[in-house]
C-alpha cells in the first residue's frame, strides 16, 4: 500500500518526483504499444498553474500524427474485437489493478499539471477513475444479443458488435476520470481508441496510458496530445474513426458534430452546465451549507461542468445560509496543490484565470450586484492562478454572468419566495446538465425530479458522477450518456439482425 510522503515546499519530495516524471514523458505520445515521439516532432509547453513555470514540453500533434495513431488503432482492431469479451474484461481488470498500484504518483503528477489539490481532488479522482475502469471490466458478460420469434422455418437473432476505432477527446479539468470514462466502455465493447488529451494537462493521461500498456495489446489504447484545431479536428474527421466521444465546451461540441456529419459518425457529447441548487425553507441547513460548497466544486476551483453555480435560497433561510456559507468558505485553505493541507488549488491557466476575473468584474460593474465574498486573487499568492471562492448576489438572470458557464469558483445567489418561482428560474437556461433540491418534503422532491430540465438530478445532496450512474445532460449540455452499462451498449456497439431460413 502506498505511503504519502510529507510535503516539503522547496523543492519538496512530491514535487521533485512529479517533475522528474513530467520531464521523462516530455515530447512523447503512446502509439502502437510504446512511448515515442510523433512524426511531426513538434512540442507545446505544459505549465504548472501554481507557480506559472513550464514543467515539460508535450507532443504537439498534427494531422499526420493523428493519422499515424489511427492507423495503429485500426491495425489492432480486428484481433481485439474478436478476442472473447471475458478476456477483454480480465485485461481491463488487470490494467485497473496496475493503475491502483501507481495511484499516488499519478495523483501527484495530476496536481502538478492541473493545479488541483492533491488531498481534496487528485487522490479522489484517481480512485474514481480506477473504480470506473473496474466497473467496465466487469460488464463483459452484458455484451449479449437476443433471439426473436419469427416466421416458421427461420431463426432470427440480434448480436452486438463494436464500432471500430473510437476517437476520444477530453478536457483538462478531470483528465484521468474522463480518460477512463472514454476508454473503459470503448475497450470493453471491443473497440480500439485514439485519445487526445487537452494541451493544458496531457502528462497524467500519458503516464496512465503507459501503465495500461503493460497489460493491453499494442495499438488498442493510444494517447496523443495537442491543440484542438491541430489534433482534435483531424481526429474527429478521420475516415477510419467510426465513433467520437467528447467532453468539453458547447462551442467545440457543436464543431465536433459538424466534423462527424459528412461520414455520419455517431457522437457522444458531454458539454457545459449552469446548474441550479435550490434550498427550501424546510431544508436541513447543516447539510445545505456543506452541500452548497461541495455542489459548487470549490475544491476544484469551480472547474466542473456539473457545478451548482446558480444557488436559489428561500427568503426565510437566505440570510442564515449566506452567512454560514461565507464563514465556511473563509476557512478553505488555498495554496500549493502538492501541500497536504491545501483544500483549494489553482485555476488551470492564465487564460482561464483572466476569464474568471472578467466575469467577476462584469458583475462588480452591474448596478445592484454585490460581491459577498471573494472576487479577487488569493492574498499572499501573487504567483500562480489562485482565485478566492466567490459568491455574488443581485446579478440579473439576463446577464452573461448568469447565462454563461464561467468554469471558475464563482456562484450566484438568488432569493425566492415559492417553489414554482424557483423551478421556473432554474429551468430558464440553455443548459440542462445537473440540478439539486434541498427539502424535507417528499412530494416537493418528487415534483422537482419530474419537472427540472436536467439529466443528473439530486435531492438533499450534490455529489459528482460515479460508476454505474447514468450521466449526461439535456438541451445544450450534450448528447448521450456516460458512466453506465446502458451507455456502453448504446454508444459503443452496433446491433446486427440476422435471419436464417433453415426450412429451405
Amino acid at each position: 500500500m502506498s505511503t504519502v510522503e510529507p510535503f516539503r515546499p522547496t523543492p519538496g519530495a512530491a514535487k521533485t518526483a512529479a517533475l522528474a516524471e513530467a520531464r521523462r514523458l516530455a515530447g512523447q505520445v503512446l502509439v502502437d504499444g510504446r512511448l515515442q515521439c510523433p512524426p511531426s516532432g513538434r512540442a507545446l509547453p505544459v505549465e504548472n498553474p501554481a507557480d506559472e513555470t513550464v514543467i515539460a514540453e508535450a507532443a504537439r500533434c498534427d494531422a499526420r500524427d493523428v493519422a499515424w495513431a489511427v492507423e495503429a488503432a485500426q491495425r489492432a482492431y480486428p484481433a481485439w474485437s474478436r478476442r472473447p469479451a471475458r478476456e477483454r474484461g480480465d485485461l481491463l481488470r488487470r490494467a485497473a489493478d496496475r493503475l491502483a498500484q501507481e495511484a499516488e504518483p499519478l495523483a501527484r503528477l495530476m496536481a502538478l499539471e492541473t493545479g488541483n489539490a492533491l488531498a481534496t481532488q487528485c487522490r479522489p479522482e484517481v480512485a474514481s477513475a480506477i473504480e470506473l475502469l473496474h466497473f467496465y471490466a466487469g460488464l463483459w458478460s452484458e455484451l449479449k444479443g437476443r433471439t426473436l420469434p419469427w416466421d416458421p422455418g427461420t431463426f432470427a437473432y440480434v448480436t452486438r458488435e463494436p464500432l471500430g476505432v473510437v476517437g476520444a477527446i477530453i478536457p483538462w479539468n478531470a483528465p484521468l476520470l474522463l480518460m477512463m470514462a472514454k476508454l473503459g466502455p470503448a475497450l470493453a465493447a471491443g473497440n480500439t481508441v485514439v485519445l487526445k488529451s487537452a494541451e493544458q494537462a496531457p502528462l497524467t493521461v500519458l503516464r496512465a496510458a503507459e501503465i495500461l500498456q503493460e497489460v493491453l495489446p499494442p495499438g488498442v489504447a493510444n494517447a496523443i496530445s495537442g491543440y484542438g484545431e491541430e489534433a482534435g479536428k483531424p481526429l474527429a474527421e478521420h475516415p477510419l474513426v467510426r465513433k467520437i466521444t467528447f467532453t468539453g465546451s458547447c462551442a467545440v461540441g457543436k464543431q465536433i458534430l459538424h466534423y462527424a456529419a459528412d461520414k455520419l459518425c455517431p457522437v457522444t457529447l458531454e458539454l457545459g452546465g449552469k446548474s441550479p441548487n435550490i434550498v427550501m425553507d424546510d431544508a436541513d441547513l447543516e447539510q445545505v451549507v456543506s452541500g452548497v460548497i461541495v455542489g459548487m466544486r470549490f475544491t476544484r476551483q469551480g472547474q466542473s461542468c456539473s457545478a451548482g453555480t446558480r444557488i436559489y435560497l428561500h427568503e426565510k433561510v437566505y440570510e442564515e445560509v449566506v452567512s454560514r456559507t461565507v464563514a465556511e468558505l473563509g476557512k478553505l485553505r488555498i495554496g500549493d496543490p502538492l501541500d497536504e493541507q491545501t483544500q483549494m488549488g489553482a485555476i488551470i491557466s492564465r487564460e482561464q484565470f483572466d476569464r474568471v476575473t472578467a466575469y467577476v468584474e462584469m458583475a462588480r460593474a452591474t448596478p445592484g450586484a454585490r460581491i459577498l465574498c471573494g472576487g479577487r486573487r488569493a492574498a499572499g499568492l501573487e504567483k500562480g492562478y489562485f482565485y478566492t471562492p466567490t459568491l455574488i448576489e443581485g446579478v440579473p438572470h439576463t446577464s452573461p454572468v448568469c447565462t454563461d458557464e464561467i468554469f471558475g469558483p464563482v456562484a450566484l445567489l438568488y432569493r425566492f419566495r415559492d417553489f414554482d418561482e424557483a423551478l421556473h428560474l432554474a429551468n430558464k437556461t440553455d443548459f440542462g446538465l445537473a440540478g439539486a433540491l434541498w427539502t424535507r418534503d417528499l412530494s416537493r422532491a418528487l415534483s422537482f425530479a419530474e419537472k427540472i430540465q436536467a439529466g443528473f438530478v439530486q435531492v438533499n445532496q450534490y455529489a459528482g458522477p460515479r460508476a454505474g450512474l447514468s450521466y449526461g445532460g439535456y438541451k445544450m449540455s450534450g448528447l448521450g450518456r456516460e458512466y453506465s452499462l446502458e451507455s456502453m451498449l448504446e454508444h459503443f456497439t452496433l446491433t446486427k439482425t440476422v435471419i436464417v431460413n433453415y426450412g429451405s
